[in-house]
Parts: structure tokens; sequence; C-alpha cells
């Protein structure tokens, strides 16, 4: 059963070309206008997680770690964060991890489970 909103839809087909050149061009503005927002968005992550740590706890934590103190920014601190969840069994932050460092298709190339019938 249809809803009442969509019996008021009218496929592109049936209308006129400056009608769809007008939807396809207000659509192709809004994907622009997002992407720009999701790259500002990404520049200010990438900003603040450049910074170096200024929470003198988390900056000694790190250090005693062996953490070169050149080395020491938020983007560290984040990554140590997901390896101790990760050492404590957190499954998705194991999953984030093989994300970063490009394993998390290690078993794509059926190199996987494999099934011994010769037993």
């Amino acid at each position: 059963m249809m809803a009442n909103n969509e019996k008021n839809l009218v496929p592109m087909n049936r209308r006129t070309k400056e009608e769809q050149r007008r939807i396809a061009s207000a659509g192709g503005r809004a994907s622009g206008e997002a992407r720009r927002a999701k790259k500002t968005m990404r520049e200010y992550a990438d900003f603040l997680l450049s910074l170096p740590v200024t929470d003198g706890r988390k900056f000694n934590k790190l250090s005693r770690l062996g953490i070169p103190l050149e080395e020491i920014n938020n983007k560290m601190a984040v990554i140590v964060a997901l390896v101790q969840a990760a050492q404590a069994g957190d499954v998705s932050a194991t999953k984030e991890l093989r994300s970063i460092i490009g394993e998390d298709n290690v078993f794509d190339n059926n190199e996987g489970v494999q099934i011994i019938d010769d037993l």
C-alpha cells in the first residue's frame, strides 16, 4: 500500500528537460556544499589532533611508554588509547586499529578459514 506522499512523486522521466536540469543542478550544489563541509570538519580534526597534549598526566603516561617528546600529540594519545582498548579486548578498537594500519582486509585473499575433510 502506497503512502499518500508517494502518490505525489513525479518520476524524472515524466518531467520536462528544464525541470530535470534544475533538479540536477540543485543536487549538484547541495553535494558540493556537503563535500566542502566534510573537508572543513576533516581539517579541524587534523588540526586538533596535531596539537600537543596539555594534560600533564596524559603527557607523562605517553612519555613513560617511551614515546619521543616531539611525537607526543593528541593523535598519538588517541592511537595509544585505541591500542590499550584493543589489548583489553575491545573488538571495535581492534577493528579500527587494523583499518588505520591497512590490515582490515587480511582475509580477502581466501587464506582465512579452511575446512579440512581428510582427518
